[in-house]
């Protein structure tokens, strides 16, 4: 921004991280968090707030025609960066994913739509988080992120055979990505289950030497979900380490690193989600501050894993209405969670079936009505749901899924046990 103004350039920044308190000398910093800023919705993405801009200036030019383009994109961006999906952020969402459905697209997202096998079908949240988002973004993780940037602005029918093979890419950076990161969460479970410097603490920093910066965050994620508490991890490279933070509800990383600020060269982020960076050697003293703040921040309720329902559904309360009214709320993510049910006994009429050796695929049965259902990441479930006394009482959210151009309603399992 200082040699933008030495050299007389107008610079617009957007943003929607915690401002500091000393904004950069920009033409204009376009953020919703700043102090100063009477906009009401204050959790846009970062590609909502560039929307925003976008938006004031088809207004300004007379091109208001051109915004469902971008709220295409900018509905992409959202979900990828799991903002409540209240307010605005509800209504890109919708919009985006809606025109995502409908098309036409240009030569590039279309690529992008092919490679991820979701031409000509309903897309939804779920299709842009899993299948969409970890394309784009395994391109700045990974190499570069001029490789998704290239793809998503070739616009002309003429770049059809480049868009194919940047999409094509996309999918290999994504499949080196995967394999990255399982090695890399292999090792940190490691360290969490074997280490007590580790494990035994309430917030869990681990780190390696060499770890691929582009996939920590992800890791990050996956520790959280594992062990259901807050998780920093580090790539150490030169002494330096880098890391990413992921949080429980209840518990702001961004305060935790605040508190920790003496023992860092930089960090920022949100509540939930955080960067950092500090000197190798200082990771035990770091390790040990954050857990200060975490013991006085957090108490043993706080580090159980709650699944909150909404309450019984029976399958035979399961028809094609309640299932399009429910649909209605959609879409669903943060701040707007899909509905969870819970009913039984049911009985396994079908499975359970491995799925890639983590997920578990079944039929579930209750009252002569039978449902297909899938529990992702629940091959620890096996036991519980292939044989005991009783039936199962099951925890679900219904999806619906299209298959030869027929949609039907699956079952997503969150957890199951066993009724007397």
């Amino acid at each position: 921004a200082r040699r933008a103004r030495e050299l007389g350039i107008d610079l617009i920044i957007t943003d929607h991280h915690e401002p500091d308190r000393e904004l950069p000398q920009a033409l204009a910093v376009v953020n919703p968090k700043r102090v100063d800023c009477p906009y009401p919705d204050k959790h846009l993405a970062g590609v909502g707030v560039a929307l925003k801009l976008v938006q004031g200036l088809c207004q300004k030019t007379g091109h208001d025609n051109w915004l469902s383009a971008f709220v295409k994109i900018a509905a992409i961006g959202t979900l990828a960066d799991v903002v409540p999906l209240v307010g605005e952020n509800r209504v890109i969402a919708k919009l985006g994913l809606e025109q995502l459905t409908k098309g036409p697209h240009k030569v590039g997202l279309r690529a992008l739509l092919d490679v991820s096998g979701l031409a000509g079908k309903t897309i939804d949240s779920y299709h842009i988080g899993f299948m969409v988002a970890p394309r784009i973004n395994a391109a700045g993780r990974m190499s570069t992120a001029d490789i998704a940037t290239r793809l998503l602005l070739a616009s002309d029918e003429s770049l059809a055979a480049e868009a194919t093979a940047l999409a094509q890419q996309l999918d290999a950076e994504n499949t080196r990505r995967r394999a990255e990161e399982a090695d890399i969460v292999t090792a940190a479970r490691k360290a969490v289950e074997t280490d007590p410097d580790v494990g035994a603490h309430t917030v869990l920093v681990v780190g390696g030497e060499g770890w691929h910066r582009g996939v920590i965050g992800i890791v990050a994620s996956k520790l959280v979900d594992a062990f259901y508490r807050p998780a920093i991890v580090l790539s150490i490279e030169g002494g330096v380490a880098h890391g990413s933070c992921r949080s429980i509800p209840g518990f702001d990383v961004l305060a935790a690193l605040e508190s920790c600020a003496p023992l860092l060269q930089r960090f920022g982020g949100h509540q939930q989600a955080a960067g950092l960076q500090l000197e190798a050697a200082r990771i035990p003293e770091f390790r040990r501050a954050v857990n200060d703040y975490a013991h006085a921040h957090l108490g043993p309720d706080d580090l159980r894993p709650n699944l909150h329902l909404d309450g019984p559904l029976d399958f035979d309360g399961i028809t094609p209405a309640f299932v399009a009214d429910l649909m209605a709320m959609a879409p669903f993510g943060l701040g707007n969670p899909k509905p969870l049910f819970t009913t039984g006994p049911v009985d396994v009429a079908d499975g359970p079936r491995r799925l890639k050796e983590r997920h578990l695929k079944m039929s579930l049965r209750q009252r002569g009505r039978t449902f297909r259902a899938i529990a992702w990441n629940s091959v620890d479930k096996e036991p519980v749901m292939a044989g005991g006394s009783g039936g199962l009482e099951v925890a679900y959210g219904l999806e619906q899924n299209e298959f030869n151009g027929a949609t039907y309603t699956e079952l997503r399992l969150s957890d199951a046990r066993r009724t007397p």
